[in-house]
């Protein structure tokens, strides 16, 4: 199958490599943004990215600075530029965004703009300094961060991946140089030196400094009603790929889950199965465990949730950094302080 798309790949790179090159040549204007942090990716969503960008959020909160979140708001049914508050629904406002402000509550402004210049100008004129943090802006190259993070998942890099619709990839891999450091995330808990070299090889052709993530997962919340002895969970995600959450949940519980796709805007019928499904389990011993961005979409089910009865609970996550002190000393340089 592979074979036969390949034309529109060779299509698709063509466009997008003289897009970059207009950039590069300065044809097509680039604003530099001083004091922000731009974090992306090469592919199609799943890389990593939120984790990462709630980690340099928390970074720069430590060290008495002042962050602000700015998204497009992938999903969302509104328009423009709106600053996110908790009681936003995430067709509002995107899921991503919503589950930023619900995490960080009043310590973090959160934003969404599909026009990141208005709304980077928009962001200081109200809070002139603050440091932005851009979610998913490595393609957006009308600016240019001050620095520039890449994510790549450590089992589907990039540098084995194909230009859509092939592959995963939304550009070339040469485009990889653009940025000041890649991350390579999801990385597996027990990576051997060997696993670190070879990818580290790979990736070495950039010239960039690279560091490795692992996720690490926090107590599992309830969203309503609490037990105390799970045994039995019923995973419900709207994730790229749930396989590592899995693989942290199946040692301790006994798992089902219902996959859907990412982003995925859940309807009365989806919660309908969920709880029939949830049925079949036993109430006294029994969850039904959602990730911390798929809450946020289910939020607006409350009432049907609670009319059920059926008790949900959410995973939130963060990550941990090889060589901690060097990437944090390459986001110190470019974090504002109040």
């Amino acid at each position: 199958m592979r074979y036969f798309l390949l034309p529109i790949s060779w299509i698709y790179i063509s466009v997008i490599t003289v897009r970059n090159l207009m950039f590069d040549f300065r044809l097509f204007s680039s604003k530099d943004i001083d004091h922000t942090i731009g974090v992306g990716n090469l592919s199609m969503g799943g890389t990593g990215k939120s984790p990462l960008s709630i980690y340099i959020a928390e970074l720069i909160l430590r060290n008495q600075g002042s962050p602000a979140l700015l998204s497009r708001g992938y999903g969302r049914k509104s328009k423009g530029y709106i600053e996110v508050n908790e009681g936003h629904l995430s067709q509002d406002v995107g899921d991503e965004p919503l589950m930023f402000k619900q995490r960080f509550k009043n310590k973090v402004g959160v934003y969404v703009c599909e026009n990141r210049i208005l709304g980077s100008k928009n962001i200081r004129r109200n809070s002139p300094k603050s440091t932005i943090i851009f979610d998913d802006v490595f393609q957006h190259r009308k600016i240019k961060p001050s620095l520039s993070v890449l994510t790549t998942p450590y089992g589907d890099p990039f540098f084995t991946d194909y230009i859509l619709p092939v592959g995963r990839l939304r550009e070339p891999r040469l485009s990889a140089h653009r940025a000041d450091c890649i991350v390579v995330t999801k990385c597996p808990e027990a990576l051997t030196d060997e696993d670190y070299n070879k990818v580290k090889n790979k990736l070495s052709k950039f010239s960039k400094p690279i560091f490795f993530s692992h996720i690490e997962y926090g107590e599992m919340k309830p969203m309503k009603g609490r037990i105390h002895d799970i045994k039995n969970i019923l995973l419900v995600t709207g994730i790229v790929d749930p396989s590592h959450l899995i693989e942290h949940l199946k040692d301790k519980y006994k798992i089902q889950s219902i996959s859907f796709r990412d982003h995925h805007d859940f309807t009365v019928k989806d919660i309908e199965k969920i709880h029939e499904k949830f049925g079949t389990f036993d109430p006294k011993d029994s969850i039904i465990l959602t990730t911390e961005k798929d809450k946020v979409r289910l939020s607006k089910f409350d009432e049907l949730v609670a009319q059920n009865g059926a008790l949900w609970y959410y995973q939130p996550i963060s990550i941990r950094i090889h060589d901690k002190a060097q990437f944090e000393s390459l986001i110190k340089e470019h974090v504002r302080k109040i």
